[in-house]
């Protein structure tokens, strides 16, 4: 296959990035005390004064721990993850294995059929912060039996584990990340994903920025999938206001079981942030990907530029917005090669009250297609409200809604999906180790006229998911 210059740039610099990392890790020095370390990192804008922002909180009020002021989060805006409200940083490392049992019924996935289904799993929380590196590993997981069998298969497990490295050289700082998810049904909505038993979160790892990670949005009949994003970060602060990102990730959609299109890409960034103050920042970035599909010589190339501004304030609210042109270049797809101009955009933004959390998340832009399509115009949304009740109890409700159109349709093929989700939960905390919760997911998918373009395109009906989850945290170790 014919390979352009852009994506020779784009895998050297995908190579570069490890490479820096494992190099500057390997000649990192001991960590020095602040007051007599000439050569500490140059870092964001600070805050505003303790005092002079009525706004400002602390993130260890909702949780019932003592308080612990919040530190300002680092992340530029022209980097690879989003924006967040700042973590606890005064916290030297966690551990936190937990163990869930869950029970359900649920409706839709067979036809006039309610099956009762349990879940065994368990997740680790671990976090570690030095003076000059920050790491974080996260991993939930488990199996899920069916009782009866669904279609012969008595169990579905699923894994999904994150493990990201951040360090301090100087007026540099470093970004290493790999993401992994296993399950037998889409990313989106979850409940073959371990959505329904997840009870919390790691709050430290931020999501990384859509149009760089690989995931599913169109939900196919049960089938072993893997999505795995890599990246690797480079960012530069020349002055306490500028800063130059260099971002390169690698990302993969994979069936282990067949009739379904495997997906590969690659993402090279360059970008330009400035911080007008402590709290708002623009930035100017652009991106160029490739998509390769196993099996066929078809390729997508798309190149984009974007502006962005952002805000922060440390332990309230973090928002971010971000827009621009793009050009699709389609290679090996019918008779010609051809192009497309189009928009893409993205934007986030979390909110932190006293006793109230919100979050909302947009994508639109191009996507691998989930296993369904070559290419897919991709635009999503989603959205989750938690409220502390009281000490013990809290309840939060979330929902999603996803569009997906073939940037190559052919005329006898489905060509559009739409999927949607929406749950609610229900949480008591027992005591300092356990965890209660009661949930409800309902989701379902629809699509345009014609044949399905792969194996299958989705359970046949909606269908919904409802029960309990017990989680125990048998050794929970803050370290301050």
């Amino acid at each position: 296959m014919k390979r352009t210059w852009l994506s020779h740039a784009l895998r050297a610099l995908i190579t570069a990035a490890v490479l820096c990392v494992s190099l500057a890790r390997a000649q990192q020095p001991p960590a020095a005390s602040p007051s007599t370390d000439s050569g500490a990192p140059a870092q964001p804008l600070p805050p505003l004064p303790t005092g002079s922002d009525s706004n400002q909180t602390s993130l260890g009020a909702n949780n019932g721990s003592a308080s612990v002021p919040a530190q300002p989060d680092t992340h530029v805006l022209s980097g690879a993850e989003t924006l967040g409200l700042g973590s606890l940083r005064r916290l030297r490392g966690i551990f936190d294995p937990a163990l869930q049992f869950s029970e359900f019924g649920e409706t839709g996935v067979a036809a006039g059929k309610t099956l009762s289904l349990t879940s065994l799993g368990g997740s680790l929380d671990v976090e570690h912060h030095g003076s000059r590196s920050d790491l974080t590993v996260a991993y939930h997981g488990g199996d899920t039996f069916y009782r009866p069998s669904f279609y012969g298969t008595p169990n579905l497990p699923y894994h999904n584990a994150t493990i990201s490295e951040r360090l301090l050289l100087g007026r540099w700082t470093l970004l290493l990340r790999d993401d992994v998810l296993y399950s037998w049904g889409s990313s989106f909505g979850g409940l073959f994903a371990g959505g329904a038993t997840a009870l919390g979160e790691n709050r430290s790892l931020s999501d990384i920025q859509p149009s760089l990670t690989s995931s599913g949005t169109i939900q196919t009949a049960l089938a072993r999938q893997i999505y795995n994003t890599a990246l690797s970060e480079a960012d530069y602060a020349f002055t306490r206001r500028t800063t130059l990102s260099f971002v390169g990730s690698y990302g993969l959609q994979h069936f282990l079981d067949s009739g379904y299109i495997d997906s590969q890409n690659a993402t090279g960034r360059v970008g330009y942030n400035y911080a007008l103050s402590g709290k708002n920042n623009l930035a100017l970035t652009y991106d160029h990907n490739l998509t390769t599909f196993t099996g066929v010589s078809s390729r997508l190339e798309s190149d984009l530029v974007q502006a962005a501004f952002g805000r922060k304030i440390t332990g309230r609210w973090a928002f971010q917005i971000t827009a621009g042109p793009q050009l699709v270049h389609f290679y090996h797809f019918g008779l010609s090669n051809t192009k497309q101009s189009s928009w893409s955009a993205s934007s986030s933004l979390s909110y932190e009250g006293r006793r109230t959390t919100y979050s909302l998340s947009y994508f639109r832009g191009v996507s691998a297609g989930s296993g369904v399509f070559f290419g897919s115009r991709t635009e999503t949304v989603t959205a989750t409200a938690r409220r502390e009740l009281t000490k013990l109890w809290s309840a939060s409700v979330y929902g999603g809604y996803a569009s997906n159109h073939a940037l190559a349709p052919i005329a006898i093929f489905v060509s559009n999906f739409d999927n949607w989700f929406a749950g609610a939960r229900l949480n008591r905390s027992i005591g300092r180790q356990l965890n209660f919760g009661l949930s409800y997911e309902f989701e379902q998918q629809s699509s345009g006229v014609g044949i399905c373009p792969v194996l299958s395109c989705g359970l046949p009906a909606s269908f919904s998911q409802y029960g309990l989850t017990l989680e125990w945290h048998p050794l929970l170790v803050r370290a301050r």
